[in-house]
């Protein structure tokens, strides 16, 4: 199946509906609230779920849906920066060592070594990646932020507050 993922409803709302294309009717649409933090999250993980979940929280984008893929985001950054502390560790660079030839025994003796790229390199972009996707997801990068519009809540019809119950201004309540 190939061309782009259809966005959901909720997110072509939010972008305005740019293409005027007719909004799909009745797509699930799951209250808005926080999702449980899973007990297999890694220290660093679960710290940063902490620390995102308010900011998700604030912009009403996050539903208990959803918690499997902050999951996903906050695993790939702990991963991130487990390699990045890797990488300070080691250099971008290391010495692998050149085996020749095995005697008898099958015994190999190191004859020298060649400098190769840090395979931490490879494992930090691949979880920088995924962390971008992720945060794209969520509206947590400045162009998928761009691309949203949060329409204001319409002022309160008076009439429908009155029939509510709720009178405004000096109108008095009905007995």
């Amino acid at each position: 199946m190939g061309g782009r993922r259809p966005l959901p409803t909720a997110v072509k709302k939010l972008r305005g509906n740019p293409g005027k294309r007719k909004l799909a009717k009745g797509e699930p649409a799951p209250p808005v609230s926080d999702p449980k933090k899973p007990k297999f999250l890694a220290k660093v993980a679960a710290k940063e779920w902490d620390a995102i979940l308010p900011i998700l929280r604030q912009m009403k984008v996050l539903t208990e849906a959803d918690g499997k893929a902050l999951a996903a985001y906050c695993h790939n950054y702990a991963r991130w920066i487990q390699a990045e502390d890797e990488l300070e560790r080691l250099g971008i660079m290391v010495e692998e060592p050149i085996l020749g030839k095995a005697d008898e025994k099958g015994n190999r003796e190191i004859v020298g070594y060649k400098y190769k790229r840090n395979p931490c390199n490879g494992i930090s972009n691949d979880a920088q990646k995924l962390m971008k996707s992720f945060l794209i997801e969520f509206g947590l990068t400045p162009a998928s932020r761009a691309k949203l519009r949060i329409e204001k809540p319409s002022e309160p019809d008076p009439f429908e507050s009155y029939l509510a119950g709720n009178a405004v201004g000096n109108a008095a309540k009905p007995n």
